[in-house]
Order: C-alpha cells, then structure tokens, then sequence
C-alpha cells in the first residue's frame, strides 16, 4: 500500500502539471507562499541562485520528514525479518495458489495469505502509509511553489535554465528515482505482488515523462528529494537493528 500511495503521489504530477493554484485560496496561503517564501530566503544566500534555493527548501522538507521516513522504513524491515520466522508456511499458501484449478481457489489462498500476514503484523497494506499521505499536501504544495514561480524562467542554474525544459536534468531526476525505489523496494516482503514491484520501473517513468515538458526546475526538485531519501534510507539501514529488535 505504501507503493500504491507513492504511485499515486507521482501520479498527481499529471493533474498538477495542468493546474494553477488559487492565489487567493487556503491551501496556497497556508503552504504554497511560505515555500516560495523560503526558496527566495536561501536564494538570496547564494547570489540570488534559484536552484540552490529549490535545493536547499527540498533538503529542509525532507530532513523535517526524516522521523515519519525512518518510522515507515522501520515497519518495512520488521515485517521482512518477522517473515523469515514462517516463510514456510508462505511458501506452502504460494504452491497451493499455482496449483488451483479454479480462480475461487486463488481467491481462497490469498485471503489465507493475507489473514497469515495480518496473524505475524506483516500485512502488505500495513506497511507504513502514514508518511505517504503527510507528505502529499507537503509536496503538492512545493509543486506549486516551483512550477509557478514566474522568477524561475530568468534563473540559470549550472548547464541549464530553470524555467525551460532540460533533457538532461530529466534523465538525471528519473535514474536517481530508479536507484532510490530500488533500493525501497530491497525491504519489502519476499512475496510482494509482481504488480508492486513494478513500481521499480513504473516510477522513474513518471518522472522522466513530465520532466521532459516541465520547467527544468521541477527534474531539479526531484533529483534533490530522491538522493536526500537514498541517504535516509543509508542512514536507516546503519544506525537501526531491526532484527534485534524483533528477537
């Protein structure tokens, strides 16, 4: 479930792209400006560097999220290490499901599956969605602070232009969110439905694609926020023993 809602995070990229926020509405005074706000606050430290604004705002939002993050990626290895105590049990259920002559059948082992996880607390929609969901109006807010921010199109940042698409800025947003859901999904449980594990590949689509159109400053945006979620996932792995905990 955690996956679906991160699929269903990047798929909003597609409504937004299309979308203006209300200046005058709620949600843009209490989370958009402030966010416009702050990227021309670290700006203003770098020369004016717009870039070095988005990438500094991205590292602030993601390190105030770091305690929800390492939460969800908390769950996500206790459950794989509390599977390692019955996976022969799953492994039996599994057999079972590719001999059913029936789809009744199937559907009879898989929810023998899921009551075997919901038993152990390793249920594959239980993994974690908390994070997820805060962080979407989060995120969708800082979207809106980027894409429409009219001072971007003028602003240079390295090789490219923030306000004009960049190719290159793209691929390089996609292939870090490939290398940051792979290793996501290296913790999830070893019988995870093929249609999440997907997501391997899926995701990085849904990067590359609207990065390709968008102004150069969003690809910059993701970049920013998938390599500071690799090192929370590093940090995680290093500094917590989840398999003590368990035993």
């Amino acid at each position: 479930m955690k996956k679906l809602l991160s699929f269903i995070l990047v798929g909003l990229v597609f409504v937004l792209s299309g979308c203006a926020p209300q200046n005058d509405g709620l949600f843009h005074q209490l989370l958009v400006e402030p966010f416009i706000i702050f990227i021309k606050f670290f700006a203003d430290f770098f020369d004016g560097s717009y870039g070095m604004g988005i990438i500094l705002v991205t590292l602030c939002v993601r390190i105030l999220m770091m305690p929800l993050m390492f939460y969800s990626f908390k769950k996500q290895r206790k459950a794989q290490f509390r599977m390692k105590k019955f996976k022969p049990e799953i492994d039996a259920i599994n057999k079972k499901m590719k001999e059913a002559a029936t789809p009744e059948e199937q559907n009879m082992y898989t929810r023998e599956l899921m009551a075997l996880h919901r038993k152990n607390g390793t249920s594959p929609i239980n993994s974690g969605c908390l994070p997820i969901l805060i962080q979407m109006p989060i995120l969708t807010a800082l979207y809106f602070a980027i894409s429409h921010n009219d001072e971007l199109g003028s602003q240079n940042f390295l090789w490219f232009n923030l306000g004009t698409p960049d190719m290159s800025m793209a691929l390089i947003a996609a292939f870090l969110y490939y290398v940051q859901v792979k290793l996501s999904m290296k913790y999830l449980p070893e019988d995870t439905p093929a249609q999440m594990k997907m997501m391997t590949y899926i995701s990085p689509l849904m990067i590359l694609i609207p990065s390709l159109s968008l102004p150069a400053a969003m690809p910059l945006y993701w970049a920013a926020g998938a390599f500071v979620a690799m090192l929370q996932q590093y940090l995680s792995n290093r500094y917590f023993d989840y398999e003590e905990e368990i035993e």
